[in-house]
């Protein structure tokens, strides 16, 4: 997730250079700088675009992760920033979901890829990096969507689901639909199937927000 894959997303999506830069709080230049390979160089400039995106202002930097992999501690206060309140959050890997999602309050210490600042409430919240293009083009391989576990789940939501089998690394990110009766698990990409949901299969969160509420 680069910032100039972000802009060329959201100029795709209808937006001009100038709504982009009126909407985020940057000259249009700084567009047209970022589109010609330039980054910012001062980091008010990536706060704007961060609060624009939704997402930490060091992984929006680094395109990933800004801290290796390893134990974080959860219990860290909300502290206003250039952001607003914002809290941490783990960023998990598919495979370390249990941690959030079994537990009715989750231990102190979490094994996590990285913590990220965001407004996202819930105690139980969690992000996550989209793993692949079955639900583009709204979720695109790469990027970050917040999970909350505790939320209930219906119809047209957007949720992570369990495999079949039960195992964190093979769950999906799919759209619920009901169809004939039947709760479907819904891909946005045509070249995904919809799959029928299970009984074996949790619903481990809705999310709850990807760079724009959803």
């Amino acid at each position: 997730m680069d910032l100039k894959g972000l802009v060329h997303r959201e100029l795709g999506e209808g937006l001009t250079e100038e709504e982009l830069a009126s909407t985020v709080g940057v000259p249009v230049e700084t567009i047209a700088n970022i589109l010609a390979d330039e980054l910012p160089q001062d980091r008010t400039t990536w706060e704007h675009f961060a609060r624009y995106f939704r997402v930490d202002v060091d992984f929006l930097q680094l395109g990933g992760p800004p801290h290796s992999e390893g134990l974080f501690d959860l219990k860290e206060s909300a502290n206003p920033s250039p952001l607003g309140q914002m809290r941490k959050v783990p960023l998990l890997r598919w495979d370390q979901i249990d941690q959030m999602v079994i537990p009715d309050v989750p231990s102190r210490v979490i094994q996590a890829e990285a913590m990220l600042e965001t407004d996202v409430p819930g105690i139980r919240t969690f992000a996550m990096q989209v793993k692949d293009k079955s639900m583009e083009p709204l979720f695109s391989e790469g990027e970050v969507i917040f999970i909350n576990p505790d939320l209930p789940s219906e119809a047209d939501d957007y949720v992570m689901v369990d495999s079949e089998h039960g195992r964190p690394e093979g769950a999906l990110l799919r759209q619920l639909k009901e169809i004939g009766g039947q709760t479907k698990l819904h891909p946005l990409n045509r070249r995904y199937e919809d799959l029928p949901m299970t009984n074996q299969q949790r619903i481990l969160g809705r999310v709850v927000r990807v760079r724009k509420n959803v």
